[in-house]
């Protein structure tokens, strides 16, 4: 509800006749004290309804959060993981004796349910914000952490893994009255920009690639040859057709330089 329509509210009821005491209160003017003072409790109702909206979506989000077994309990807790520390048993729960952040390594975490098995993927990230996987005993150290946390008969899995490949072969006519490299250059720029802004474990989508090829100035046409995919650790002959779209194994997905083939034919 409004501030005007608290207002209206007020005046309404004000002059609905169940209050004589208040009928000596005539005036219309807009300045009137009596109805200054009816507007400024209108505006802090306002005010103050806003506040307990604002406090009860905040509660609920911290409720979610820290509710056992939710989605968001898993990925708050995965990401409060800090390498080399032990969990300990203090006052009815496993935390750590102290937080450091700067132990905590998880950058990105996904979960999936599959054949009864609670699958969590997990990535670091590098100096320069780079998704890498978990490296040396960092992955073990994690697993550990979850079989310590986790509810008793859960059966869990971890994965991290470098990113997905993408084999991509694109077809692009151009305005042919516009530099050739430079839109090649922005072509594979933001190729780059659409694969590295797929939330992790998201889904990759053809077309939705395309529509952003299609933004670079000077592509008039751009077509998909090809595009297909594989897990990392399999061979190239594994590479797959990309259908309406994939979710990497990975959770995330990569197009090394040897795997994009850009044809550019002008636009005459």
């Amino acid at each position: 509800m409004t501030t005007q329509e608290t207002f209206d509210q007020i005046i309404a009821e004000k002059q609905s006749g169940n209050y004589p005491e208040l009928d000596t209160l005539n005036s219309t003017s807009k300045v009137s004290v009596w109805r200054l003072l009816v507007w400024i409790f209108a505006f802090f109702s306002k005010a103050i309804q806003e506040l307990f909206d604002s406090f009860k979506l905040y509660v609920e989000a911290v409720f979610a959060k820290n509710q056992a077994g939710t989605l968001q309990w898993w990925v708050a807790k995965i990401k409060d993981f800090q390498l080399g520390d032990t969990l300990q048993f203090l006052d009815g729960v496993f935390k750590y004796a102290a937080i450091d952040d700067t132990k905590k390594i998880v950058k990105q975490i996904a979960l999936e349910n599959l054949n009864q098995i609670v699958v969590f993927k997990a990535v670091k990230a590098d100096v320069d914000g780079n998704l890498i996987p978990l490296e040396d005993d960092e992955p073990t150290q994690l697993l550990q952490y979850i079989n310590t946390i986790k509810f008793p008969g859960t059966f869990v899995s971890l994965i991290s893994q470098p990113a997905d490949d993408v084999r991509l072969s694109l077809r692009v006519y151009y305005d042919a009255l516009l530099d050739k490299t430079i839109i090649e250059t922005n072509i594979k720029l933001a190729i780059s920009d659409y694969i590295s802004n797929i939330v992790f474990n998201g889904k990759f989508i053809p077309v939705k690639l395309i529509d952003r090829v299609q933004q670079v100035a000077g592509v008039v046409n751009p077509i998909i040859v090809s595009v297909e995919h594989k897990n990392y650790n399999e061979p190239d002959t594994e590479f797959v057709p990309v259908g309406d779209f994939f979710i990497a194994k990975a959770g995330y997905a990569a197009i090394a330089h040897e795997y994009l083939t850009l044809e550019l034919l002008a636009d005459v």
